[in-house]
């Protein structure tokens, strides 16, 4: 029979090193050890959370609550048999980072399940829970079994890399594995903690509390680390997520790894859950920057660096730092207006786009640096860049096609700052599938991306007052005119019939064609 406590219990080596901090402890003078004291019970507080027995009580989702109680149910059945379970990985982090302010709110658990052999715990199960559909052993290559949808229950593993890549591993459970041991593999040390869920205690085996304290992303084990080029996506979306600096011994690793033969839909998932997620997404790519991720595969955004913008409109210096700060910029506005997460996407990658035509255009003038048409220039990069991070993202495509219009309309407001009626219309005919709301969000996050005292935005103000009075602020404006009023009129199906509906259109984008009516006599003397 296990016993839980032997997965726990620290090696030779371990209190050999708690005997070394007590000893320094006594040579302390009473202020050093005040402030070791404080630290210690800071830390003491954050490794202590709440069971899921009490979250359960607190939690309004129906479906969350059934999760907990899965979790329970799971842990105290391995328990109950001498093994471990504990809650690892995204959901203890969001703990301790809950407890340290930050706005999270982790709906996947994932388990560990220690003392058990990997068929030996389906078949434990498969006893407590029922069916294969319930108990599903699809990540058996990974050492992971899926629980009704609802877990991720995995034993701990090694992982040994057998070539280039991503995939290459071959990976070994390890029933007797220490948690700590365990944990080493994890990519960073925040991610390295686990969580006892039926005592609320946080395991922190690798200093993965006071780096999220210190706000610093670091490798847990800095050659296991090298061993999966994906990390250093990772790290560049975690910077942006939660807004770390980079320990400077995992950039140097992060930099040296080769990266040619990563899968696209796993950059794009990194890729998505840095616009998706972050406050300030300028973070993660300045980490990317750094990294040499932008230098080796987006030469769209590599341009932007160093090239150089007018001193009086752009104090804030080279097109790198403005994108990025409207980036930024384009991340509030979403939070301020509540937006989805596809329409956040549309207007971040709008604004960390909407001037990748400036290299190609920008040239000193007249004593001034001038980027003439740069938003028309700007389509194309902008169309290679996105389709490059956007592969095989749900709904990338409708991404792209809404972002493109905006990139080629975003300084629509500098040069129509008084449109009409029907100048209006035609714009949003020319952003669909976009909206006129959309090209102003990303139009505000590029005005309030400079370092100039913030003003407002008047003039997309004015713009969307007169949208909305035409209400076409979400849409394009509706055709008078249908396919069924023709055929009332005696139109047959054919070119002609095509060609009807679009000259009306027309005359009504023109305000020649003002009502229902109008629009019935129009085609009345085109069929003649």
């Amino acid at each position: 029979m296990f016993k839980k406590e032997k997965f726990l219990k620290p090696k030779p080596e371990e209190i050999s090193e708690i005997e070394k901090r007590r000893e320094s402890f006594g040579s302390l003078s009473d202020s050093e050890r005040g402030v070791r004291l404080q630290k210690e019970q800071q830390e003491a507080r954050l490794l202590n959370s709440e069971t899921f027995w009490q979250k359960i009580e607190q939690e309004n989702d129906p479906e969350h609550q059934k999760r907990l109680k899965l979790v329970l149910d799971v842990i105290e059945t391995i328990n109950a048999l001498g093994g471990l379970g504990l809650v690892v990985g995204g959901y203890a982090r969001d703990e301790v980072l809950r407890r340290l302010g930050y706005d999270v709110h982790s709906k996947d658990i994932d388990i560990e399940a220690y003392g058990f052999g990997f068929e030996d715990l389906a078949k434990l199960l498969e006893e407590k829970f029922g069916s294969f559909e319930k108990v599903n052993k699809v990540g058996a290559q990974f050492k992971v079994i899926k629980l009704e949808n609802l877990l991720d229950i995995s034993i701990p593993r090694r992982d040994s890399k057998k070539g280039k890549g991503h995939k290459d591993f071959e990976i070994t459970g390890d029933p007797n594995m220490s948690v700590k041991e365990a944990a080493r593999r994890r990519d960073f040390t925040m991610n390295s903690l686990a969580l006892d869920p039926l005592t609320g205690q946080i395991i922190d085996e690798w200093g993965g509390i006071e780096d999220i304290g210190n706000k610093t992303l670091r490798a847990t084990d800095l050659e296991l680390f090298k061993d999966d080029p994906l990390r250093v996506f990772r790290a560049m979306q975690f910077a942006g997520r939660f807004g770390f600096m980079i320990d400077p011994k995992t950039a140097e690793v992060c930099r040296s790894i080769d990266l040619s033969d990563l899968p696209e839909e796993r950059i794009s998932e990194e890729w998505q859950k840095l616009i998706e997620k972050s406050p300030k997404p300028s973070l993660g790519l300045e980490a990317a920057r750094e990294f040499g991720i932008v230098e080796k595969n987006y030469p769209e955004l590599q341009a932007l660096i160093g090239c150089g913008q007018e001193q009086e409109w752009h104090p804030e210096g080279d097109v790198w730092n403005h994108s990025l700060m409207a980036m930024d910029a384009a991340a509030e506005i979403g939070r301020r207006e509540k937006l989805d997460a596809f329409t956040r996407k549309v207007i971040t990658l709008g604004a960390l786009c909407h001037d990748l035509g400036k290299p190609a255009t920008t040239a000193f003038e007249d004593g001034r640096i001038r980027s003439k048409k740069h938003e028309q220039a700007g389509v194309a990069p902008a169309k290679k860049f996105l389709a490059e991070i956007l592969k095989s993202v749900k709904n990338g495509e409708e991404i792209i096609q809404k972002v493109l219009p905006i990139v080629a309309d975003h300084l629509y407001h500098v040069h129509n700052p008084n449109p009409t009626k029907n100048a209006l219309n035609r714009l949003a005919v020319r952003l669909s599938p976009a909206t006129i709301q959309e090209l102003l969000w990303v139009s505000e996050a590029d005005h309030h991306g400079r370092d100039l005292e913030w003003n407002g935005f008047p003039e997309g103000e004015k713009i969307l007052k007169l949208a909305k009075e035409l209400q076409i602020e979400k849409s394009k404006p509706k055709p008078v005119l249908q396919g069924r009023d023709l055929i009332k009129l005696g139109f047959e199906p054919g070119p002609h019939f095509g060609q009807t509906i679009a000259k009306v259109y027309e005359a009504q984008l023109d305000g020649q064609v003002k009502n229902y009516e109008e629009a019935l006599e129009m085609a009345r003397e085109l069929k003649k």
